[in-house]
């Protein structure tokens, strides 16, 4: 199953941003991460678990 991620940023200034994760099947999960310090890692982690979790409600392995 493939899987796209966008990110979505509020307010300026604002130290978290949101990781989307949307399956061809139509399911969306979001997880915050903090975008301040170990930028990288933290959407890596983030990435990670929503793969994860589409992994759980699927069945599916997922391909991004």
């Amino acid at each position: 199953m493939r899987v796209k991620f966008r990110t979505y940023c509020g307010l300026a200034g604002d130290s978290q941003e949101l990781l989307i994760a949307e399956g061809e099947n139509g399911i969306r999960v979001s997880r915050l991460y903090n975008r301040v310090f170990f930028k990288n890692w933290n959407m890596a982690r983030a990435k990670k678990k929503l793969v994860k979790e589409i992994e759980i409600i699927t069945g599916k392995k997922v391909i991004t």
